[in-house]
């Protein structure tokens, strides 16, 4: 049994849960879809555990991480903990950067002292290093006073800050999202600009975007595969599932916003065989658990 881990607030938006338990259907893959933190279920009982659509993890973080531990310690977690762990804070971007990895253009604040007023005076975004949903995160254009505000708001949450200049590009081309199964390429897809208009601050469970179907370029996979081996390199187990969003700068050259291991959607129903090719990839999984 395969337990879809996702979160009370997810249920009835989370559309990746119904293509996914339909497909495991399909192959006689039991499933369940159980929310992460009610208190009676019996993880041991599964023989895997994928999360899914946690997506209240950000604002219950140590509760969380407790869960990802305790989860880990009696049945496989998906991606497995180590990888989560990673995952949840934005500063792994660093290790992108270190690694020679193309990264957008990013500063972390740690504290108010970090904080360099000029890069205030340009057109910025700000986000919480620990977030989901674009929760909290923000464009400023050319608004110091305004930026700065909402930086010192967000370390004395408790959290870390990450700036980046907003990337004219995206206004007209979007993000790509990659998607990896099983370590392998599934399906690519179009995000449209979410901070183009005036709506700034995005406080929901998540955000409606614009989601289209799109055909990768050879440097978006060739950087796709790149932070695919890096993740490889980096861990004992692959992720078994990975979606990695990039954007192209005005050079024309792809660069990694951030990779999304821990509750992405994947948006399966974008390709006709994505939903059975994360099928088999969990069925996989589950058996080679033997439980």
């Amino acid at each position: 049994m395969i337990a879809l881990a996702t979160a009370q607030l997810a249920r009835g938006l989370d559309h990746d849960l119904d293509i996914l338990s339909e497909a495991l259907d399909a192959i006689g893959q039991p499933w369940q879809i159980v929310d992460w933190d009610d208190a009676s279920v019996d993880w041991s009982a599964f023989s895997i555990v994928v999360l899914r659509s946690t997506w209240d993890y950000y604002k219950r973080l140590d509760e969380f991480t407790h869960w990802i531990n305790a989860t880990a310690q009696v049945t496989q977690l998906y991606n497995p903990a180590e990888i989560v762990h990673w995952n949840l804070d934005k500063q792994y971007l660093a290790q992108l950067i270190a690694a020679g990895i193309p990264v957008m253009s990013t500063t972390f604040i740690n504290s108010v002292s970090d904080i360099d007023e000029q890069q205030l005076q340009h057109d910025i975004i700000v986000k919480p290093t620990v977030s989901a949903g674009s929760n909290n995160t923000a464009r400023h254009r050319s608004e110091p006073a305004a930026a700065r505000q909402h930086i010192e708001k967000i370390l004395a949450s408790g959290t870390s800050v990450l700036l980046q200049p907003y990337q004219p590009s995206i206004d007209v081309n979007g993000e790509t999202s990659l998607v990896y199964l099983g370590g392998l390429f599934s399906h690519a897809f179009r995000k449209g600009p979410i901070f183009r208009g005036t709506e700034q601050t995005h406080n929901g469970a998540f955000i409606d975007e614009e989601i289209s179907a799109r055909t990768a370029t050879p440097a978006e996979l060739v950087l796709g595969n790149q932070v695919l081996a890096f993740l490889a390199q980096r861990f004992t187990d692959q992720p078994l599932y990975a979606r990695i969003d990039m954007v192209t700068n005005e050079s024309g050259v792809p660069e990694i916003m951030e990779i999304e291991l821990t509750e992405p959607s994947l948006y399966l129903h974008l390709d006709a065989e994505a939903p059975n090719r994360a099928a088999s990839v969990l069925a996989s999984a589950a058996a080679a658990t033997h439980k």
